[in-house]
């Protein structure tokens, strides 16, 4: 929750120091190279509308899979009630994994645009999702590489929130 004078990422505009540090000793503002699999889901949530700023491949891949598998348990549970019909084609679980998918839509661009960003990529690369299979694997190829010292381009400066908040 942030207090008067601090930013949605919980910094305070007088020293610029994160007021929010994660278990794993990362302020919420840096990727957080090698974080676990709840740390990782943890801030998906917590930074579900940021697109500024990056997020480590292990924060990306982690919530991944992790939505990954929870779309195929929407569809597989309906299931089981349901056994007569064709297995992935039962009308509640498309329902369901529709669902997810538009709840987990904004929070999983802006953490694509934070994992190109790590990659010193513009977030707008993600626009590829609409070129039929080919924009996906060129996509998939850019948010497994490594780190790129310049993403930090895409960092959120100290300073600069609060300059920003001063003009208001």
């Amino acid at each position: 929750m942030c207090v008067p004078g601090c930013d949605a990422w919980g910094m305070s505009h007088n020293d610029g120091q994160p007021d929010d540090v994660q278990p794993g000793g990362v302020a919420l503002r840096d990727p957080f190279v090698g974080a676990p699999f709840t740390e990782a889901v943890r801030r998906f949530w917590r930074k579900y509308t940021v697109f500024t700023g990056r997020a480590s491949r292990s924060e990306f891949w982690w919530w991944w899979l992790t939505s990954f598998a929870i779309g195929l348990v929407l569809q597989l549970v309906p299931q089981a009630f349901t056994p007569d019909a064709p297995l992935l084609e039962n009308p509640v679980g498309s329902y369901l994994f529709v669902l997810w998918a538009v709840v987990t839509l904004v929070g999983g661009l802006a953490l694509g645009a934070r994992r190109l960003h790590d990659a010193n990529r513009s977030g707008f690369w993600q626009f590829l999702h609409v070129l039929p299979g080919i924009g996906s694997l060129v996509l998939f190829v850019m948010f497994v590489l490594p780190s790129n010292p310049k993403g930090t381009r895409f960092d959120l400066q100290p300073g600069a929130a609060a300059a920003t908040t001063r003009k208001r």
